[in-house]
């Protein structure tokens, strides 16, 4: 007996920006943002950065989409069936085309999640694909294509095996990394992601018109997609500006409609000039950052010294001063975002007497007196508020446990290679969820061996847990499961969450119908531009 999951219809998520344009009919429906950064790719099967994931949930459509109130709605599929040991997904597409006519076949999302899955495809977020049966023994060349449970019984029917039962699989197809290429154009046009043109093809509500690297890039509304008609705006402008300020005169001048979001930072200092006007809006982003311990090293093997320095730190105080309204203190190690609203309290702040009590017991079991404990290296990247937050911390673990913190700034690739290879003692870093659900986070600890393990940490009974919520009978159930994992990792203390992120933005008084969802994407599907 197959159960029916009921699908309904979604819009699409569309950003933009461009120069300033004198009011008329036709600018109505033209909305303009701006970009910090060039996308690193227009391909969504290799993207691995915000800013690309943007472009890609404007241009492109998977099977399902995520919603603003947390709830999955149809894209490409207008229907899915699932076996009783929630095994077996079988995807109904609907009668869409690609942007150039041709239609949209389940044979395209075959084979564009199997050449994720190729051994020599770069592909930064494979990973995601590790629930489908043989996915991850195909990605490491111990399995071929025809080994893997994806498969296309027709032009219009999917079906996917999955190694184990994945509560969250639905969530994952949202994800844009699973949103499809066309088969045939990449055949015929390897590199047809690399320019706008007749060989760039989409299937989402807008198609690439233009794209002038690192300067601009124009989205037009694409007339062949399923739901054009509920998709108000003809055309997306989107600048490439990546000093904070310049992009906000921007705005002040009526040059942008939209600012912030993560895609076009608003500088700090106008952050909280706005806020206290009134004028900025805030929305949860399911992201975090960190304080990474290096269980396998000197002195942070040691548990003891790890609770000392994660209750020694005021992160109220760092929150305060430096996140702003965009950090919201963390009480446990997944943003709210992900556990829709609700969640325990599993960290206290600031407790320095139980802090130096820590330090003491660490300092006994390690044989060693204060006098005798290392300088401390403190790594960390040198963009953003990152310089302020780890002088902040550097003075407050100086301050209250009398030790020597030296701090090592570096860039973006060079700190993620020493977090990946493990060699650096703490470290200052973040993480952003993928699809909507605690185990995003939580996956990553099952094994020292995953590369985004970071500490290296690795237990038994929050394996085991991990796996038990994958059998849970109802989703209450499976909460209070991953609350245990959570609780378990959080005592074991490899990492610190110091706060969840949020998103601040601004618009103009004539943009109104926008919403944003739990994973932070802005939904602009019922966005409208009055007069400007």
């Amino acid at each position: 007996m197959l159960k029916k999951v009921g699908l309904y219809l979604l819009c699409a998520l569309l950003f933009s920006s461009c120069q300033k344009k004198e009011p008329s009919s036709a600018t109505q429906k033209v909305l303009r943002i701006n970009v910090h950064q060039e996308p690193v790719t227009m391909d969504p099967r290799k993207g691995s950065d915000w800013i690309g994931s943007v472009m890609h949930f404007t241009l492109f459509e998977g099977l399902m989409r995520f919603n603003p109130d947390g709830s999955l709605t149809p894209a490409q599929a207008k229907s899915v069936d699932i076996s009783n040991d929630r095994l077996v997904y079988t995807f109904h597409l609907r009668d869409t085309v690609w942007s150039n006519g041709e239609p949209v076949t389940a044979q395209d999302f075959e084979m564009s999640w199997k050449k994720i899955l190729s051994p020599d495809f770069h592909a930064p977020n494979a990973h995601l694909f590790y629930s489908i049966k043989n996915a991850e023994k195909m990605k490491k060349g111990e399995a071929g294509p025809e080994d893997v449970g994806i498969a296309s019984l027709n032009s219009k029917t999917l079906v996917v095996t999955l190694e184990k039962p994945t509560p969250y699989f639905l969530n994952l197809v949202s994800f844009c990394t699973f949103y499809p290429a066309s088969h045939e154009v990449d055949t015929s046009t390897p590199n047809w992601a690399l320019e706008a043109g007749s060989s760039f093809v989409s299937n989402g509500p807008f198609s690439l018109a233009t794209w002038k690297h690192h300067n601009e890039v124009t989205f037009q509304k694409n007339p062949l997609y399923w739901n054009a008609k509920d998709i108000q705006l003809e055309q997306i402008h989107v600048s490439m500006i990546s000093d904070g300020n310049t992009a906000l005169q921007m705005f002040n001048k009526g040059a942008l409609d939209v600012i912030g979001l993560g895609i076009s930072p608003i500088p700090p200092d106008a952050i909280l000039k706005f806020a206290k006007k009134g004028l900025l809006h805030v929305n949860h982003f399911p992201g975090t950052t960190i304080l990474c311990f290096n269980v396998h090293q000197f002195p942070f093997n040691n548990l003891h010294i790890r609770k000392a320095f994660a209750l020694a730190l005021d992160r109220k105080e760092l929150v305060e001063n430096i996140a702003g309204p965009e950090g919201e203190i963390a009480t446990g190690m997944i943003p709210l975002g992900l556990k829709n609203g609700t969640s325990l309290s599993f960290l206290e702040n600031c407790n320095r007497l139980l802090a130096k009590q820590h330090f003491a017991m660490g300092l006994k079991e390690l044989g060693i007196s204060l006098k005798e404990f290392p300088t401390i290296t403190y790594s960390y990247t040198s963009s953003g508020n990152n310089h302020a937050l780890a002088q902040a911390i550097q003075h407050q673990l100086t301050s209250h446990l009398g030790i020597k913190v030296n701090l090592e700034q570096s860039d973006y690739k060079t700190l993620m290679d020493k977090l990946s290879s493990r060699s650096y003692e703490i470290a200052q870093s973040f993480w952003v969820a993928q699809y909507h659900d605690p185990m995003n986070i939580l996956e990553r600890f099952k094994y020292k061996t995953n590369t985004k393990n970071y500490p290296g940490w690795e237990n038994p009974t929050f394996a085991q847990l991990l796996d038990k919520s994958i059998f849970d009978p109802t989703p209450e159930q499976r909460a209070k499961t991953l609350e245990l994992a959570e609780a378990l990792l959080l005592e074991e203390m490899p990492l610190l969450p110091l706060y969840h992120w949020s998103s601040a933005f601004m618009t103009q008084p004539y943009v109104s119908g926008y919403k944003t969802s739990a994973n932070g994407v802005f939904d602009y599907s019922h966005l409208k531009l009055e007069s400007r």
